[in-house]
């Protein structure tokens, strides 16, 4: 009655709880990415600035009149200048600056996404711990059950002459220790529901919703946005040091005017043109382009380290699985039966008077320590599963 009792709560709990698929959809949102976005979209806004040659000039001048009376018929060399000016490049630089700022856009974009993965990974780590810590509860709990049993045999044998009011003390000294674990635990499961809660804004996921199949699966689609994110970063530098190159090349601002005179000399209106260049003599340019220089070296050794620290990563993940996978056969296929039939014999053995109190503790804490490790292992494979997935670029939703 009572295990269909905590069937039916397992199942109302869960039917009240979100799914997985909506905490997922959530992290999207997340502050933290959207600020990412944010960034992404003012860097490409920037980038139409960045290509631009800049506003044509309008200038009105008043030319040459006298300070006395400001007449406009005294000198053949007064009038009113209208004039247009304009900046013209002789490259493409601007636009390989643009492109340069897109680049960078884009990498912010690859970010973003690459953030809301890792934000997936923590939420896995964090939901594989909540199932470890609940799965711990219940070995604990059970624990629990059996020294309570054991007491009421205790209190028997005791009243029997058959162990001492010592024996008594250790086991409920025991017992009391075991409460204080079970309450640890639920204060971490507190703590684990308000990082859920920060992750996605609320903290109740079912747990059957989650696909722990996954984990397991090998999947040959890879998505790898923080590849992506460098080499777009790559890119970046690779059009920014071409337009410090060119810059060498100086712009050239294009001017032609209208001067309205009153005409004294029979002349007419005036016309001009000009054509005008900074000389590239200063060390701003050549300081760009170094800098130009050390930044795509720089973005090119960040990319190198990446995929080295990549692949290594990926061999000790692999070979750490296998490690715990064997480990995790052993424990349950040989150390967990062992230590099950001992904690049984020595129960039943101290039940008849044979096996002292000292014995069925140390068997009952064996078989605790070693249920627990189990679940540590476990939980250790998932989170490493869910890792190696990440850095390979695989779903993990």
């Amino acid at each position: 009655m009572k295990l269909l009792t905590l069937v039916f709560m397992f199942l109302a709990a869960n039917l009240e709880a979100a799914s997985f698929e909506e905490a997922t959809k959530k992290l999207a949102s997340h502050a933290s990415i959207e600020a990412i976005k944010y960034y992404s979209k003012a860097e490409m806004a920037s980038s139409d600035q960045k290509g631009s040659w800049g506003d044509p000039s309008i200038k009105l001048a008043f030319k040459n009149f006298p300070k006395d009376n400001l007449s406009d018929d005294k000198s053949p060399m007064t009038g009113i200048e209208l004039s247009l000016s304009q900046k013209i490049s002789l490259t493409t630089k601007y636009g390989n600056y643009k492109n340069a700022s897109k680049s960078k856009a884009k990498a912010l974009e690859f970010e973003a996404l690459d953030s809301e993965k890792k934000l997936l990974k923590i939420l896995w780590e964090t939901l594989v711990i909540r199932k470890k810590r609940n799965k711990d509860i219940l070995i604990l709990k059970e624990n629990f059950n059996f020294l309570k049993r054991k007491l009421k045999i205790s209190k028997k044998l005791y009243a029997n002459g058959k162990i001492s009011q010592q024996a008594l003390l250790e086991l409920q000294i025991r017992i009391s220790q075991l409460e204080v674990q079970i309450n640890n635990v639920k204060s971490e499961l507190l703590e684990i529901s308000d990082e859920i809660n920060y992750l996605v804004g609320f903290n109740n996921i079912s747990e059957m919703s989650i696909p722990w199949n996954l984990l397991s699966k090998i999947n040959k689609k890879k998505n790898n946005d923080k590849d992506k994110m460098f080499k777009q970063k790559l890119q970046a530098s690779e059009f920014n040091l071409t337009a410090s190159r060119q810059d060498f090349i100086p712009d050239l601002t294009f001017s032609i005017g209208a001067t309205k005179r009153s005409n004294i000399d029979d002349n007419g209106d005036f016309l001009s043109a000009s054509i005008s260049f900074p000389l590239p003599f200063s060390d701003i340019k050549s300081a760009n382009k170094n800098k130009a220089i050390n930044e795509k070296y720089k973005a090119l050794k960040e990319y190198d380290d990446y995929k080295n620290r990549k692949k290594r990563k990926i061999f000790i993940l692999q070979r750490e699985i296998k490690k715990i996978a064997k480990e995790l056969a052993i424990l349950k296929n040989r150390t967990i039966i062992y230590a099950k039939n001992s904690r049984t014999i020595t129960s039943k053995s101290y039940g008849l008077g044979g096996a002292s109190y000292i014995e069925l503790l140390q068997s009952e804490l064996k078989l605790q320590k070693i249920l627990l490790q189990r679940n540590r292992l476990e939980a250790k494979l998932d989170i490493t599963k869910v890792n190696l997935k990440y850095i390979l670029g695989e779903p993990l939703k």
